[in-house]
């Protein structure tokens, strides 16, 4: 069962990269580093949008090689904080505009990422 909710998930994911690479006239992203200097074997790319307290995609599980980059890119209509657990890294976000987060799979686990206020979960990241 939980193979089959991960393709539509990836599928959404991909969808929504693609439209948020493609779209023009956008605020450029400021982004946040993990802090680390070393280079990763993969990068994976994911766009969330918060409206409201409406996180979508809706939050789900991201499957993270320990090695590997997740570079997550957030929208909020809303200005508020934006914390990655397990990775350190914290961000302010501001209404309207991308923030992107690059968080490396360093130490296995589960990790979720939240807004503050209010306290919403966009996503938990699985690194194995």
């Amino acid at each position: 069962m939980r193979a089959f909710r991960t393709v539509p998930y990836a599928v959404c994911v991909l969808a929504l990269a693609g439209a948020a690479a493609c779209s023009s006239g956008s605020p450029q992203p400021s982004t946040v580093g993990d802090g680390g200097t070393a280079a990763t074997s993969s990068v994976k790319r994911l766009a969330v949008r918060v409206t409201g307290t409406t996180v979508t995609p809706a939050p789900a599980q991201v499957d993270l090689p320990v090695g590997s980059t997740l570079e997550l890119s957030v929208t909020s209509d809303h200005d508020d904080e934006l914390h990655a657990h397990g990775f350190d890294v914290e961000a302010q976000l501001k209404a309207g505009t991308a923030t992107t987060l690059r968080l490396t799979g360093k130490e296995p686990g589960v990790y979720e990422v939240e807004t503050h206020d209010p306290a919403l979960t966009l996503l938990t990241v699985a690194v194995r």
